[in-house]
Formats: structure tokens, C-alpha cells, sequence
């Protein structure tokens, strides 16, 4: 194995790594903001290397498998004693709506953490198709017609063009079958007739663009950064509506264990920086939704027995929440076993996806 290859995969690990430690530093600073106590903050996982108690009281540490991190908030265990003097400060002693920040604490900081990683990927520059021929697609129209790599189309039937998006949308609307391109070609102004053909119901030339890199301001990077980030996030509801529809396959809905994550994580990361940057932010969004789902142990399932004690007015009985946890622990570690005999057998590949 290269050393390019070992240094992606540190930067793989430490992105996945990330992404969990925002997830739980969001539950630990909401935690703190209403009054409970945070026992321990944790790097990694596995057996505790180093650590150290701060004047709250929360003990911080490095364990040894630098992989991700939690937080340990003092009552959300039923099961754990309470000491005197901090009964006031216990997560099982405040209002359902402090639990309900809490337990909302961290897919809110990864929502916050993806816009924020968008607006990096942004302002890194982003790249712009022009009206400037980089590809002919063999057998097209246009090379049937000899359009050239290296030609700007300026207008199409006198109709002047100035960006990609106004050349593709003409060429697709353009009624009957011959079109007339002007072009420049080696600093030349010249015509091209070019007899469209159909695909997909519309027009199409068969050429791909050239493209360049733009960069925005701080105002466009910050309104693009949101935008971009509802528009992802509208995206992950509709796959997960047609996944529990069963409008996906098992092989585009399948789990991944953390071994394929980091995997996929390293394949983004020997695509460039700038990529690796939005593929964190896409499973940093990805997270919020999982997280989301009503399963105990995780967010989601917390928030449904908020949910349901709000309404009883009293506590879950502490077996029925043991009951309900061990399943759906039961369940989490069986799609993670799924997951990781696919990831040996049948791995991801970004660029066949």
C-alpha cells in the first residue's frame, strides 16, 4: 500500500471521526446549556488512554481506537445511580422539552457542521460549464456535422447564446430536425447546420462542455451553502421514503458497516480535498437523517419516548425501555454485520455510483 493511499485513509478515518464527535459535542453543549451534567467526553473509543476532569466536573479523554467519541450524560441511564448532590443536574430531572434539546443537540450541530462544510467546498471554487466544446460524443449530430473540441457557440439560429444552460435548453426545445449554430473556431466566426436527433423525447447535439472555475462572495457562498444543503436534505427524504417503500433495490439501499464508510470515505479523499470536503458533508446531512430514525438507542428513538412519557404525564416503565433498547440494539448490529460481509464481498465503488 502507497503512502498516498495510508495518508488517505488517516484523513478518511478523521473525517468519519469528525462528523461523530460534532454529533456529540452537540448533544454535550446542549446538555450544559440546560443545566445537566456531562460525566464524560470522550475521543475514540475502546480502553481510556488519557484523561482529565475539568472544573464541571466532566471527565475528557483519549481512548485507544481514534475512531469517532461519545459523551456520557449523567440519567439518561435509568439504570445508573444518581449522586445526591447532582440530582438536580440529572437528565431524568428536567422538563420534556430540556431532554428534547438535548436528545436534538446533536443532528442539529450536524446540520449546522454540513452547511458550514458546503460553505468551504464553495469557497474553494466551483466549476462552471461553458459554451465551449470539450467533448464530442462519437456518432452524435455533432460529430455527424464536425463540431470540434475547442469551438464556442455563440448562438443558435440567431438566438445568441451566452451560457450552458441557455445552449442546452435551446438545443432541447428547438423545433423542427436542422438547427444553425454560429460558432468561433480558432478565433473565426462560422455557421454550422447540424440536423438534431431525439433522445429521450427532446432534441440533443452531443457535445459536453468545457469548464471553469468560478469563484463566489462570502454573501453568494453563504445563501448557496444553505440552499445547497435544504436541497440535499430534500433529496435524503424522498430516498428515504422510497426506501421503506421498497422503490429500491438491495443493492442501492444496503447497510454499510464502519468499514465500508471509511472505505468510501477514502475513495473521496483520492478524488481531491475539495471533494472529500462535500462527501463529509453529505454523510454529516446523511447522519441527521439516520439518526433520526425511531429506534432506541438512537436520537430518534429517544425522541419518540419523550414523546410518548409527554403523554402518559410519567416515566416508561424501566423494563420496557431495556426491552425496546435491546432490540433495537439487536437490530442496529445485525444490518452492521450485513453490512460488513457486503463490504468484504461486494464493496462500494464511488465511481461506478
Amino acid at each position: 500500500m502507497s503512502l498516498t493511499i495510508i495518508l488517505q485513509y488517516i484523513l478518511a478515518i478523521l473525517g468519519f471521526s469528525v462528523i461523530i464527535l460534532v454529533h456529540e459535542f452537540g448533544h454535550f453543549i446542549m446538555a450544559k446549556l440546560n443545566g445537566i451534567h456531562v460525566e464524560e467526553f470522550f475521543i475514540g473509543l475502546g480502553p481510556k488512554l488519557l484523561k482529565f476532569k475539568s472544573k464541571g466536573g466532566t471527565t475528557w479523554g483519549l481512548s485507544a481506537i481514534p475512531v469517532g467519541g461519545y459523551n456520557k450524560i449523567l440519567g439518561m441511564d435509568r439504570g445508573a445511580k444518581v449522586p445526591r448532590e447532582l440530582q438536580e443536574k440529572s437528565y431524568e430531572k428536567k422538563p420534556v422539552f430540556r431532554k428534547f434539546l438535548v436528545i436534538i443537540g446533536g443532528v442539529s450541530m450536524n446540520a449546522v457542521f454540513t452547511v458550514l462544510l458546503i460553505a468551504i467546498f464553495l469557497s474553494l471554487g466551483i466549476f462552471v460549464p461553458t459554451t465551449t466544446v470539450d467533448y464530442v460524443e462519437p456518432g452524435s449530430p455533432a460529430d455527424q456535422y464536425d463540431f470540434q473540441v475547442g469551438d464556442k457557440v455563440v448562438a443558435l439560429n440567431s438566438q445568441s447564446i451566452g451560457s450552458w444552460e441557455e445552449f442546452a435548453q435551446a438545443t432541447r426545445d428547438h423545433q423542427g430536425e436542422t438547427a444553425e449554430y454560429k460558432i468561433i473556431r480558432d478565433g473565426q466566426e462560422m455557421t454550422v447546420e447540424a440536423r438534431l436527433q431525439e433522445r429521450d423525447g427532446t432534441k440533443y447535439l452531443g457535445i459536453g462542455p468545457e469548464l471553469t472555475k468560478e469563484y463566489l462572495s462570502i454573501g453568494q457562498i453563504a445563501t448557496e451553502s444553505v440552499a445547497m444543503t435544504w436541497d440535499i436534505g430534500r433529496t435524503y427524504v424522498i430516498l428515504f421514503g422510497m426506501l421503506f417503500s421498497g422503490q429500491l433495490t438491495f443493492d442501492e439501499a444496503r447497510p454499510v458497516s464502519p468499514v465500508g464508510v471509511i472505505n468510501i470515505f477514502q475513495q473521496s479523499a483520492a478524488m481531491g480535498f475539495q471533494n472529500f470536503i462535500l462527501f463529509v458533508a453529505l454523510v454529516s446531512l446523511l447522519l441527521v437523517f439516520g439518526n433520526l430514525l425511531p429506534i432506541l438507542p438512537l436520537d430518534g428513538g429517544h425522541l419518540v419516548v419523550l414523546a410518548v412519557e409527554g403523554i402518559r404525564k410519567k416515566p416508561l416503565p424501566k423494563k420496557a425501555i431495556e426491552i425496546v433498547n435491546t432490540v433495537g440494539i439487536m437490530l442496529l448490529v445485525s444490518l452492521l454485520i450485513i453490512g460488513f460481509v457486503f463490504d468484504i464481498i461486494s464493496p462500494f465503488a464511488l465511481h461506478s455510483m
